[in-house]
């Protein structure tokens, strides 16, 4: 799993450093390694939960898609977020997945945390390090090979969005099926309201 986890934290390095980039160029920018996948993602959206002791957001976007994500304190003033806000969301999730049957260890702690991540300074700014990093068992929810898009459910009930999904890839894939996946949490790096029209 060590060789998972480096490969995983090579290609979560990579939507780091699209950071460095304007978010015009990192939206729907996506870098692939093997089955290794990081995307810096924006989406305009509604506020549907906030939970401020973990610090996790739900977002329903326009589709009708809910993503949480986590918000830094360092990073986004979530106590100033209410559900119900109209808001621009930009942020970065990475994941790998294996389609099979969990192990009997994976089914007796369906959602561990790998790995802690955080947020540091740069030149007196915030800036994002990495997000936690999750082992779970999963089941595919939605598939869309039009969008290239593919919905996965963890044991929590959290949903996560793959994007940029081959649909060759999705041919032998059912709903309900489960899938074991590696994946940081989506990291908020910015929450901006959305002028109304």
């Amino acid at each position: 799993m060590s060789s998972t986890i480096n490969k995983f934290l090579g290609a979560a390095s990579l939507a780091c450093a699209a950071l460095l980039m304007p978010l015009s160029a990192v939206a729907e920018e996506a870098a692939n390694q093997g089955n290794v996948r990081a995307m810096a993602m924006s989406v305009e959206a509604i506020v549907t939960d906030i939970d401020l002791e973990t610090r996790q957001v739900s977002l329903q976007g326009p589709d009708g898609n809910i993503i949480t994500m986590t918000a830094s304190e360092k990073v986004v003033k979530l106590e100033d977020v209410s559900v119900g806000d109209a808001l621009r969301a930009t942020y970065l999730a990475a994941l790998e997945g294996e389609l099979r049957e969990p192990t009997e260890e994976e089914l007796a702690q369906p959602y561990v945390v790998v790995q802690d991540g955080g947020v540091g300074e740069a030149d007196g700014q915030p800036v994002a390090g990495a997000a936690r990093l999750i082992h779970a068992v999963c089941t595919i929810e939605g598939m869309n090979r039009l969008l290239g898009t593919v919905t996965i459910m963890d044991s929590n009930g959290k949903v996560h969005v793959i994007a940029d999904v081959e649909p060759e890839k999705m041919s032998n894939v059912t709903l309900g099926q489960t899938i074991v996946m590696t994946f940081s949490e989506a990291l908020a790096l910015t929450l901006e309201p959305v002028a109304a029209e």
